[in-house]
């Protein structure tokens, strides 16, 4: 069974202003070290109000909870040193407005950290996923089973530091670890 370690580990490593995009339940949250600045964008109100409670019952006071979205990050240009996200870019209307974003908000030499649904590299679930990606994102909040995230990554200047593939069936998670190029 795959587990998110390599992501949620990476998170407690992080220190400086970090931006968490689509937080959803807010279990990633909790992963972050107590003295990192932090602050998270989610779309969905009631999300950012079940995290609040979450958060204060942890006394976590070091993470800003913000309603909005990865296609349009309200903050300036290179505000932040990562901004992170987990599977979030299988949802959004557009991976390329998304990515933008991040690398617009990212201070120059900033990464982003991801955790993503990535298109299978069996052909049989790679056609599975094609198949079911138009019912599935109907009933799954708009998730896109068959995402490819680095192709879109790669089309900023990001220098792609890591790609981890985790052979899991449809929905094969990728780890991303890109850093922002001028």
């Amino acid at each position: 069974m795959f587990k998110k370690t390599n992501f949620n580990s990476r998170l407690q490593t992080l220190d400086g202003i970090v931006l968490e995009l689509g937080f959803g339940d807010g279990r990633s949250l909790l992963d972050y070290h107590s003295d990192t600045n932090v602050i998270a964008v989610e779309k969905k109100k009631k999300w950012i109000e079940n995290a609040e409670k979450m958060l204060a019952r942890h006394g976590l006071e070091n993470i800003t909870l913000i309603h909005g979205s990865a296609e349009n990050i309200p903050f300036r240009e290179y505000e932040f040193d990562y901004v992170t996200s987990s599977f979030m870019l299988c949802s959004v209307y557009s991976q390329k407005t998304a990515i933008s974003e991040i690398y617009r908000v990212l201070k120059p030499g900033g990464r982003y950290i991801a955790i993503e649904h990535t298109l299978s590299k069996n052909r049989l679930y790679r056609t599975l996923q094609k198949v079911l990606t138009r019912p599935v994102s109907k009933i799954a909040d708009n998730c896109h089973l068959n995402s490819d995230p680095v192709s879109i990554i790669a089309l900023q200047k990001f220098n792609i530091i890591k790609s981890v593939y985790f052979p899991y069936y449809l929905e094969p998670p990728l780890f991303i670890e890109a850093e922002k190029v001028i």
